[in-house]
């Protein structure tokens, strides 16, 4: 673990390309086996595998406090430090210098450790051992270490740039190790595979998610050119599910790619009836009377560890399937999509619900893109996905060759009542808001947001919100409540987290509405509203 927080520094510092890939292929080709797989995944800013269920389940206050307990340094001292160095894993080698006992730490001794704070269970016994681990251990490495915790080395090494430093350690060409890391899902697993010349022994294997393609978000016809050249589809709104069939057995698996085939009986009892074996790319969605419900009809099936015999009926389900990756031990990821398509049509013909293939449509123009996307909404469905004719299917990437263009339900103006520091570049300003709706004579919060505003706006609001500030919580700062938000979002949902008891779905910032005060924002009778409208009129919009 030394020697990759020195690799990670010397990375860090670099600016080209090519002297960052050439650096970790020269650290990577000289480990062993073992040691190969681990420096993968902590360079990912993974502790474990993709498969491993295991969940380290450690946050910024946890971090905070051990850091507290260990260095000596007051509780103020440490949140201003972290506060104002913006990356808590920096913060605590910086606090730590001069306090620990300079132990080396090899990358087997870092995996066991985070095992151990995986098993532990409770805050307490956690902060108890990051203590231990932060007056042992060199500063320099107690700074990735905690990196790795938190997910994000920020080092400038995507993943595409581990791929190409992987394959050059290898002795392998990138694309080879590439669309192996695509079928297994793993890149430690495809790079000793590439070591030991078995990169075209993998394959895809049923029952293990691979991960997802993904879409770039558009926000009108405008962006696309040459519709001629996409296939469209709806989107819907439901949750993105991977489907492995074989031998009368059956398993969705979500997004995440954890498994929920428990919360969908009736979805694996009909994909158990699916002849040979397959892998299906779709969307599990609220289904009645041929036509998707909100996604609100959906969460009630979700989060269950038992599904009640009746509740099937009560919010009936469909997978609706767009993509089919695997067919009878083949692997048709590298063919273009009118080639896959064509093979999961011929899978579910003759099925009917809850099985469905979703529709397919064409446009010639961007008019026509733009009556499309009116009809998927009237259909009650998000928008629409476009997928460029002759793609491949890029697993985890989100490339241009699939675009999702969604509408959002409606806008709300809110009120500020709490921000906290952004990442990256925004590390020194308040970049995340949290929102809130009038109730009687005073606003209850309904959701947070991060996107939307300028970086000038941003340094604007930091200044007002810093003036603005009536205490601390960690590293939320509270303030009046007096700056006003125009919020989109794509849904209202009921939740527990809030005191209003409603949280809103994707919200994003239109605009800083300085033309408005607290008193003129959104009351949370309309929030109620525009629920009670998605689920009873979920083809229409609310009107604004």
């Amino acid at each position: 673990m030394d020697e990759l927080a020195e690799l990670a520094e010397r990375v860090a510092s670099r600016s080209g390309r090519r002297e960052k890939v050439a650096l970790v292929a020269s650290y990577l080709s000289a480990l062993g086996d073992e040691d190969l797989g681990r420096a993968i995944r902590f360079l990912s800013g993974r502790p474990f595998g993709p498969r491993d269920p295991r969940r380290l389940a450690v946050g910024h206050v946890s971090l905070r406090e051990a850091v507290t307990a260990a260095s000596g340094w007051d509780a103020e001292t440490v949140t201003l430090s972290i506060r104002e160095v913006g990356d808590i894993g920096e913060a605590i080698g910086l606090l730590m210098r001069g306090k620990t006992a300079e132990r080396p730490l090899s990358l087997a001794e870092a995996e066991s450790l985070y095992r151990e704070l995986a098993r532990r269970r409770g805050a307490v016994e956690k902060e108890e051992l990051l203590r231990e681990c932060f007056l042992r251990y060199r500063p320099l490495t107690l700074k990735y270490f905690v990196k790795v915790i938190t997910g994000d080395l920020r080092i400038g090494l995507h993943e595409k740039m581990l791929l190409e430093a992987v394959a050059a350690a290898c002795g392998v060409k990138p694309d080879a190790l590439r669309a192996a890391a695509e079928r297994t899902g793993d890149p430690a697993e495809a790079a000793l595979a590439a070591r030991h010349g078995r990169l075209e022994q993998i394959s895809t294997r049923l029952f293990r998610p691979l991960d997802f393609m993904l879409a770039r978000p558009i926000a009108s016809a405008r962006e696309v050119p040459d519709p001629e050249n996409w296939l469209v589809e709806d989107k819907y709104d439901g949750i993105r599910a991977q489907a492995h069939v074989a031998a009368g057995r059956a398993a969705l698996f979500s997004r995440g790619l954890a498994d929920v085939t428990q919360a969908f009986p009736d979805l694996a009892a009909a994909l158990e009836r699916l002849p040979g074996s397959a892998v299906l790319d779709g969307e599990v969605v609220a289904w009645r009377e041929g036509r998707a419900l909100p996604f609100t009809a959906l969460q009630q099936r979700l989060a269950r560890k038992a599904v009640p015999l009746f509740l099937p009926l009560e919010a009936p389900a469909a997978y609706v399937a767009y993509d089919l990756l695997l067919r009878d031990g083949r692997e048709l990821m590298e063919l273009p999509i009118e080639e896959r398509r064509a093979e999961l049509e011929r899978l579910l013909a003759g099925h009917d619900e809850p099985l469905l293939v979703a529709p397919q449509r064409q446009a010639t123009d961007q008019d026509e893109l733009v009556r499309l996307f009116a009809e998927a909404r009237a259909r009650g469905n998000e928008g629409l996905v476009l997928k460029r004719r002759g793609s491949r299917y890029e697993a985890g990437r989100r490339g241009g060759a699939w675009l999702k263009w969604k509408q959002p339900l409606a806008t709300l103006d809110v009120v500020i009542t709490a921000a906290e520091q952004g990442h990256g570049k925004r590390a020194t300003l308040l970049s995340d808001y949290t929102f809130a709706v009038r109730s009687g004579d005073r606003f209850v919060n309904v959701g947070k947001a991060y996107s939307g505003l300028t970086d000038q706006e941003i340094r604007e609001l930091t200044e007002r919100l810093r003036a603005l500030a009536t205490a601390r919580a960690g590293p939320i700062l509270l303030v009046r409540p007096e700056i006003v938000l125009e919020v989109a979002f794509d849904g209202v949902q009921k939740s527990q987290r809030h005191e209003s008891g409603y949280a809103l779905r994707f919200p994003r910032i239109v605009r800083w509405r300085r033309d408005k005060r607290p008193e003129d924002v959104d009351s949370l009778e309309r929030v109620r509203q525009i629920w009670e409208a998605s689920l009873s009129s979920p083809g229409r919009s609310p009107s604004r």
